[in-house]
Order: C-alpha cells, then sequence, then structure tokens
C-alpha cells in the first residue's frame, strides 16, 4: 500500500481561542526565566565548579545536597546551644558511603539582601563545610576567596 503523507498537518493550528502555538511567557535570556530554587542550585554548582579548579580529585568525591530547611533534629540541636539555624552541614565519608554537603536553601535565601550577596553566601557555606570536611583551614581550601590578610584586596 502507498500512502502520501499530507502536505499540511492534520487538525487544528490554533488553539480554541485562536491564538496559536504560544511559546515560552519569558524569554530565556531574561534572570526570571529560571525559578528561585533553579537559581540557586546554579549558585551551589558554581561554587563546586570553583573549587574543583583547586581540587579537582577531592570535591568529586563529595556529594552536594540541596535541602529547603535543615531537619527538626539539626533545628534542635541549634536551640540547644543558643546558636541560629544552620546553613549547611556535612557528613565525611566513611567506607560505604561518599561525603555528603549539605546546603539549606531557605535560610540562606533570607539571609541574603541580592543575587550577588546570595552567591557570596553559598559560597562560604561550601567552602566552610568542605574545610570541616577535609579538617584544613578555609584560607587554604579557597585562598583568593578568603585571603588571610584582608588588607590585600
Amino acid at each position: 500500500m502507498n500512502s502520501k503523507l499530507p502536505d499540511r498537518p492534520s487538525g487544528p493550528r490554533r488553539n480554541r481561542h485562536g491564538r496559536g502555538r504560544r511559546g515560552p511567557l519569558i524569554p530565556i535570556h531574561l534572570p526570571a526565566y529560571r525559578s528561585r530554587p533553579e537559581r540557586f542550585d546554579d549558585a551551589v554548582m558554581a561554587s563546586a565548579q570553583r573549587l574543583s579548579e583547586r581540587w579537582p580529585n577531592k570535591v568529586e568525591q563529595i556529594d552536594f545536597l540541596i535541602e529547603p530547611v535543615p531537619s527538626e533534629k539539626l533545628i534542635n540541636q541549634a536551640e540547644a546551644v543558643s546558636d541560629r539555624i544552620p546553613l549547611a552541614s556535612s557528613t565525611p565519608a566513611t567506607a560505604h558511603k561518599r561525603a555528603e554537603l549539605v546546603i539549606y536553601r531557605l535560610p540562606i535565601e533570607q539571609i541574603a539582601d541580592s543575587t550577588a550577596e546570595l552567591m557570596d553566601l553559598v559560597h562560604q557555606c561550601v567552602v566552610h563545610e568542605v574545610a570541616q570536611l577535609w579538617v584544613k583551614p578555609i584560607n587554604e581550601i579557597d585562598p583568593s576567596y578568603f585571603p588571610e590578610d584582608p588588607e590585600d584586596f
């Protein structure tokens, strides 16, 4: 049987309101195209990539996780020692499990006033937790971001 494809697609070309197919409401190049959680994910990935340039093999051994808020257990522990809500936490690697670094999105977003401040705060949290995991000073993890002498910059 010889069948020929139609020249035009079958069915209506426009939706029931006559507007036709619509593209995205916000163009891709505008910041509002990505949601707040997606932009936060980008900030964490940028920080991890920044560290992987300096420590390529070691950073690959860490699982970076993002959660909206800390667990109730962590919040209770912070309240017990009259500390603020944690912005990040880390778990060292074991024989059967990789190291984990968890960043809590909502507490960080509430503190940050701008996108630039959010990026800085995320990077500070990542560097601080990586320093705890590797038992190294913070300025050794990322010396360009945490200089020993602030007067140098």
